[in-house]
């Protein structure tokens, strides 16, 4: 069955995955990218790939109709956790491409661990999908965006996606937040974290660069210094 609705479910002309690791600056990226009136892109993470076996495949089927039903050629999406099935999107997607968003890795497990109370598990969760985005960027149709890059030049960062996705810069996608949107599933909405996330997606671009001096454990920033953690740092222009 999985595989009749794979085939006749209409697809895109374009798609790109926006994916990485979580705090890396992919929710501000995706509200940008959703600002431009060529560009299809639901407001919230669909996760539409992050499943295994079949028991959830119409997770795609689904988000692929809405897709379609949008008349939009070129559909955005951003879920972080999609940066460890590729693969799987690309069986759905052959066309597929993937912005893969970085930054410094003190800063997203000061992030990750100031949501979740615990640094050593962030710490391990930015190892894992650092090296899963480090093997899509090496494998698959792909491009890195770094977010202190987007920081210095936001229009600069923007034009060479815009390239990349296939589109024309538009400069009144920098002016995203005059038009505020819901950010998250209708359900979920009300709770802290939505109605942090939707506030965050609506304000201006704000600098957070560095921030990780004030949180980050120092048993925890030494590891950086040593074994997988320093390559891939070096690796996405961290050294």
């Amino acid at each position: 069955m999985q595989r009749v609705v794979r085939r006749l479910v209409p697809k895109p002309k374009s798609s790109v995955f926006i994916c990485g690791c979580g705090h890396t600056g992919s929710s501000l990226l995706a509200r940008i990218l959703a600002a431009h009136p060529s560009v299809f892109s639901f407001p919230y993470e669909t996760g539409a790939f992050d499943w295994n076996g079949r028991s959830k495949w119409y997770r795609a089927a689904s988000a692929l109709a809405q897709v379609a039903l949008s008349g939009r050629d070129i559909w955005v999406e951003k879920s972080p956790s999609h940066i460890h099935h590729t693969d799987k999107i690309r069986t759905w997607l052959p066309n597929a491409q993937f912005i893969v968003t970085t930054r410094d890795g003190r800063d997203v497990v000061a992030s990750l661990g100031k949501r979740y109370g615990d640094f050593e598990v962030s710490f391990r969760r930015w190892l894992r999908d650092s090296k899963a985005s480090r093997l899509c960027l090496e494998e698959q149709p792909s491009v890195l965006w770094r977010y202190e890059d987007f920081i210095d030049d936001p229009s600069d960062s923007l034009a060479a996606l815009c390239g990349f996705i296939g589109v024309p810069f538009e400069p009144d996608m920098l002016d995203y937040h005059n038009k505020p949107v819901t950010w998250g599933r209708s359900r979920r909405t009300q709770d802290a974290h939505a109605l942090k996330r939707r506030a965050q997606v609506n304000e201006p671009i704000r600098d957070f660069r560095g921030a990780w001096k004030e949180t980050l454990p120092a048993e925890v920033e030494r590891q950086f210094h040593a074994g997988e953690a320093k390559e891939l740092m070096a690796y996405f222009g961290y050294a």
